[in-house]
């Protein structure tokens, strides 16, 4: 054998040699590569489960059907032009729901509540909590009332109970301070004059004699709290 030719050898058992080598690192690579793929896509229907089941969620049929569900039940909750379509529920303690499903399952989006300082939606002030989420669930559609012109065109909404029906209408929303007690301290009347002070937007309205208060997070950061106020109206025995 000459001596170009034993090179030659050389060379050819290297590429071989490296040509192995490369195969095993492209599948190692393709491995990882579609190991997070699978793990990403996994997020992301988590994700839009989360978000489905806090957009969609519990169908209204009947507050017999919503009760053998949850006995907590107190209302069902429309806002037109959002997403805003859920049941209430109320409890003696705020926390109980923050964390929880209408089912009682976990689920971190929770479940729109009643203050526990309300006895029910007869009282003159009354309050509803929920969390501020992505995409429209639960209450994350209630920061769209500080736009004036979302404010303008989407002011009514449905107000179901147990005993009585409400037409909803929408008279302001602001942001306010989760500690601000003249917001979250349900008493025997609204305080009207506080609300419309430091609204961001709001119509003219004499003193209603039912007040509905929506309240959710502004954001993860701070104490502000998104709040929508609607005037109870046309009260009617539910069918």
């Amino acid at each position: 054998m000459s001596e170009k030719e034993a090179l030659y050898g050389k060379l050819n058992i290297q590429f071989r040699r490296w040509r192995k080598i490369n195969i095993w690192i492209d599948r190692i690579l393709l491995s990882i590569l579609l190991f997070l793929t699978a793990f990403v896509g996994s997020g992301l229907i988590d994700g839009f489960l989360f978000l489905e089941e806090g957009i969609a969620g519990v169908r209204y049929h009947s507050f017999a059907q919503l009760m053998e569900i949850n006995p907590d039940t107190v209302a069902w909750l429309t806002m037109d032009g959002t997403h805003i379509d859920h049941p209430v529920v109320r409890s003696s303690d705020n926390f109980d729901y923050l964390d929880r499903s209408f089912e009682g399952k976990f689920y971190a989006g929770g479940t729109l509540f009643m203050d526990k300082g309300n006895q029910s939606f007869e009282d003159p002030y009354c309050i509803i909590h929920g969390h501020h989420m992505a995409g429209g669930a639960m209450f994350g559609d209630l920061g769209r009332y500080t736009d004036p012109g979302f404010f303008a065109k989407n002011q009514s909404g449905t107000l179901l109970t147990p005993a009585y029906d409400y037409d909803l209408r929408v008279f302001a929303a602001g942001i306010f301070n989760a500690y601000d007690s003249m917001i979250y301290g349900p008493g025997e009347n609204a305080p009207m004059e506080h609300i419309l002070e430091n609204a961001v937007n709001r119509r003219n309205i004499e003193s209603p004699a039912q007040v509905l208060a929506l309240s959710t997070c502004l954001d993860d950061m701070t104490d502000n709290r998104v709040v929508v106020f609607c005037e109870l109206l046309n009260r009617r025995l539910h069918r």
